[in-house]
């Protein structure tokens, strides 16, 4: 292989970037806002649309600590995050306003994999994801569905997602 050069990119994965392309078109490619750098962790976010009063749906995406400065606007398509979420928070963080969902695409379906007293975990083989929908009430096993698609679990706004491993 030396003979053609070395190679520079060894962290490249198809899957990943087709799933940071799938999430820019779902999210209209929105900007999200540098808000927070602990622990190694950088974390972007966006604040959705919302009528609540006390509390706001935010879109959260952490990545692995960058140089970039608190405060400083990415379009989504432009992080390579580790973990999403689309969470539902009380207080008021300062970010860019984020997009709706694109329901224009077609929903990848999600197949149930776990159901505990805490969360509810689904799993996408075709987009090597993992999908967990945080319960809200208590001793409610069944909160969520035994089949569901992407875009009902990013609409939920209790949601963790994460690359398997």
């Amino acid at each position: 292989m030396s003979q053609f050069g070395h190679r520079f990119d060894t962290g490249y994965d198809p899957i990943k970037d087709n799933v940071y392309k799938l999430f820019a078109s779902i999210y209209n490619n929105c900007e999200l806002t540098k808000t927070k750098e602990s622990n190694g962790i950088s974390t972007y976010m966006g604040k959705s649309s919302c009528l609540l009063i006390n509390e706001c749906r935010y879109l959260i995406a952490t990545v692995s600590n960058d140089l970039n400065d608190i405060g400083t606007n990415k379009n989504i398509r432009d992080i390579n995050w580790t973990n999403f979420q689309t969470r539902t928070l009380k207080g008021k963080y300062d970010c860019c306003i984020a997009s709706v969902l694109n329901t224009t695409i077609n929903a990848p379906s999600l197949i149930l994999t776990t159901r505990n007293d805490k969360y509810t975990q689904y799993k996408s083989d075709e987009l090597k994801l993992q999908v967990s929908l945080l319960h809200t009430k208590s001793n409610n096993l069944y909160e969520y569905p035994n089949s569901t698609d992407l875009f009902a679990a990013l609409d939920n706004y209790n949601t963790i997602i994460v690359f398997n491993s």
